[in-house]
């Protein structure tokens, strides 16, 4: 089983949200979506859809964009974005699934899922402290966020000591935990606390080159997942349990689209 990520899919099969306003290279990004997933994913692996799902503001508008995404190769794992205005609660969304036959669509939500050899958790996360635009307004919200995230992290502890075989950490994020200078945050030291080996996120749209190197900090590797940053092609994170190796992830691998 191989382990994929892929962020900020910006779907809109229902709704008038044409990505090109942001850029030429979002011409036609859904087929381009389905196209490169179809050649990298098979039935036997797990793609994790790190938020900016689908701009339906409702679970009717966004049924498309999620029949969309079951239809496509393996098991997907769902986290909020900032712009997944349709997200809703879990049995609302489940409940969706059954009726729909979404079979292949689970969703991460301050919880943690384990496929294979890897053990999956999530929460959305939120912008940092050190930002310009920080408010009092984002720091009630940015501990909220740490509760929940803390909460992920606890039930991956309680997992991995039950597991009777080794299981590989991964932790999603829609929002990048740490600044864009390297800078930590209360939320990377969280990672770095649980020892994540691994975190992705997305969110980012514009070039940063420290993002764009895959950085460690504190023994955490960050992995920036948008789609337009990969090209609209879901990146390995690893295999059977194994991580791949990172470092080739380098920024002139990418190129960088305009932040929404």
């Amino acid at each position: 089983m191989k382990l994929f990520a892929l962020s900020d899919l910006h779907l809109a099969h229902t709704v008038d949200k044409p990505m090109t306003i942001f850029g030429e290279k979002w011409n036609n990004h859904t087929q381009l979506i389905e196209k490169s997933w179809q050649e990298t994913v098979t039935d036997e692996d797990v793609v994790i859809l790190g938020g900016d799902i689908s701009w339906g503001k409702s679970l009717d508008e966004a049924l498309a964009d999620l029949h969309f995404i079951d239809k496509l190769p393996g098991q997907k794992l769902l986290l909020r974005g900032n712009h997944d205005y349709w997200w809703t609660s879990l049995r609302k969304m489940k409940e969706l699934c059954d009726q729909e036959n979404l079979h292949t669509l689970h969703f991460l939500r301050n919880n943690t899922l384990a496929f294979g050899s890897f053990l999956i958790g999530g929460t959305r996360g939120w912008l940092l402290p050190d930002d310009d635009e920080f408010t009092a307004q984002d720091q009630k919200i940015f501990d909220r966020e740490l509760i929940r995230m803390q909460l992920s992290l606890d039930e991956m502890k309680q997992v991995k000591k039950k597991s009777a075989s080794a299981l590989t950490q991964v932790f999603t994020m829609h929002y990048p935990p740490i600044s864009a200078n390297g800078t930590s945050s209360k939320m990377s030291d969280l990672l770095s606390a649980a020892e994540i080996p691994l975190c992705i996120f997305g969110h980012i749209h514009h070039e940063l080159p420290y993002y764009l190197s895959s950085p460690q900090l504190d023994k955490v590797r960050y992995v920036l997942t948008s789609a337009d940053q990969l090209n609209f092609i879901p990146v390995l994170l690893g295999e059977d349990g194994s991580l791949r190796d990172f470092d080739n992830l380098t920024a002139d691998k990418f190129k960088a689209g305009k932040d929404i």
